[in-house]
């Protein structure tokens, strides 16, 4: 017998021949997760905080002392809503007429900044929200003291600053100014900043043309003490200095750039940042890769080489996890997210709705399960009975522009009421022993179930004689974790394979697993 514990401790790696893994690694899989040194089928998502008025391309979650609200961007409306029962929706758009924002593009950004909401698209001026109330919600309107003939294609603050990056400047014609960095004055507590003046000397406002790599600038983060800037082909670091310089600007990496203006997420472990050629974290000095020879050849070769660049990271902090969303070929937006736990460094595979944008944000849905009626749990281990509302944990939430739904992410076992496919496997298993053919009787699985009782589990075991060749899999056997712990079968080959599957509402989590292996000569 063979016994394989710690599954969970490497996650998928497609980027390695399989007979190249780890005994613990797995080499393909779909809605899966790896998470406390165990697999998991995906947790997927339902429709939540009511129905949007308008297609949703953009979100940004607004958290005051009494509410969790959720502002969500059309491409000519902007809502808010409060959650909650009632699932209220407010419009909020400007007094003055519709934005003109893409469809197909990402266009938005957005950011709360001394308690006020900001919201930009690269047609409109930026906007404000202020005061941020959801009773009797005062319009968005023209950031104050934004000056006059200028638009940017992204906004972002740091510290007292609010910065906009890639500026077009109208005075009769319009020019545009794609490497240009432009910060305000400092700004008062609970205000915006009272001007934009780059030539006065008595303000702190200023401008930096970051001219020494021809990329535009796309948008930027701030880390600790330093505000990191993604350009299409590089990333400079922004510190602090004060009077009369303001702020130093140096170089992080000329090496690539970032792939899109939602690029970067900020863990506990530095700046995540979807870049050109490989996801990479950034401590504010200097950047490494944390896909290479894992999992960065198969984003890179499966990725929409149109629309790259609505692919966008989002961070989904209760399962410590970075979700790098992209869209496959044929797709406009992101309809598959590789997930990296940066505690853990493993990897898992998930699909999605076709989405332009995600956040991560307290979460008031509009319905709670019933347990007792239902049998599922909102969350992999959830207790029973109890509600997903928590007034202080954050969730993920992803806005479907085609359906015109928002969906909260990691709820039930289905995708939007719907089963789907889940399986990892991993093949060329060849025990150290590539030349000896090996016959495979029992396969034993330590696993737990959750969901729907009547949702079935199914085992493959499979086989090759070459480390290249394709795999000879077995019927699917049906398992039942809570009654069974083991599957008979005769499988021989030199390179045996592990298949675990569902295709029901079903959750489960596999732990350990052995197998019969007997010698069955050398060939």
């Amino acid at each position: 017998m063979i016994f394989v514990k710690d599954v969970g401790q490497y996650g998928i790696i497609k980027d390695k021949p399989a007979y190249d893994l780890p005994v613990n690694a797995w080499s393909d899989g779909i809605n899966v997760r790896c998470f406390e040194n165990s697999v998991q089928k995906f947790s997927g998502e339902r429709q939540a905080i009511g129905t949007p008025t308008v297609a949703p391309y953009f979100l940004l979650p607004v958290k005051t002392d009494t509410d969790a609200l959720w502002v969500y961007c059309g491409s000519a409306a902007v809502y808010v809503t409060q959650g909650g029962t009632s699932g209220t929706h407010k419009n909020i758009t400007r007094s003055s007429g519709a934005y003109n924002a893409s469809t197909t593009v990402q266009d938005w950004t957005g950011l709360v900044f001394s308690g006020i909401g900001i919201l930009n698209n690269s047609g409109d001026v930026p906007q404000m929200w202020s005061p941020v109330d959801f009773a009797t919600p005062q319009l968005l309107q023209d950031l104050s003291n934004w000056p006059t003939g200028y638009k940017c294609k992204s906004i972002a603050g740091f510290k007292q600053f609010l910065i906009a990056m890639d500026v077009s400047v109208t005075s009769g014609s319009t020019t545009r100014y794609p490497r240009l960095f432009k910060w305000s004055h400092a700004s008062a507590s609970n205000a915006v900043p009272s001007s934009w003046d780059h030539t006065s000397a008595s303000l702190d406002a200023g401008e930096y043309d970051m001219v020494k790599t021809n990329g535009a600038i796309l948008n930027g983060h701030g880390l600790k003490d330093t505000f990191v800037v993604c350009k299409e082909d590089s990333i400079f670091g922004v510190s602090y200095i004060g009077p009369p310089f303001i702020f130093r600007f140096y170089d992080i990496s000329e090496q690539f750039g970032a792939l899109s203006r939602h690029s970067m997420v900020e863990t506990e472990v530095g700046l995540i940042i979807f870049g050109t050629d490989d996801i990479v974290l950034c401590d504010g000095q200097t950047v490494k890769s944390v896909t290479t020879r894992k999992m960065r050849r198969y984003i890179y070769n499966t990725i929409d080489t149109t629309y790259y660049g609505n692919s966008f990271l989002v961070l989904n902090q209760p399962h410590n996890e970075v979700w790098i969303c992209f869209p496959r070929s044929g797709s406009t937006f992101p309809d598959q997210a590789v997930t990296w736990n940066y505690k853990e460094n493993t990897f898992g595979v998930r699909e999605i709705p076709n989405t332009p944008h995600m956040a991560n944000g307290v979460v008031n849905p509009s319905d709670a399960l019933d347990w007792t009626e239902t049998g599922i749990c909102d969350d992999d281990y959830t207790e029973w009975d109890s509600r997903i509302y928590n007034p202080s944990a954050s969730r993920t939430m992803l806005a479907d522009s085609a359906g015109t739904k928002l969906f909260l992410m990691d709820t039930t076992n289905q995708f939007d009421a719907v089963d789907f496919d889940s399986y990892v496997e991993r093949t060329g298993l060849h025990l150290d022993d590539p030349s000896q053919i090996k016959l495979v009787t029992k396969v034993h699985l330590n696993m737990e179930k959750t969901g729907h009782p009547d949702g079935e589990v199914e085992v493959m075991v499979g086989s090759s004689n070459t480390p290249e060749g394709a795999t000879s899999w077995s019927s699917p056997v049906t398992f039942d974790p809570e009654t069974e712990n083991k599957v008979d079968c005769l499988v021989s080959g030199k390179y045996l394979a592990l298949r675990i599957q569902s295709k029901s509402n079903v959750g489960w989590r596999l732990n350990s697993y052995a197998m019969d292996v007997v010698a069955n000569g050398v060939d």
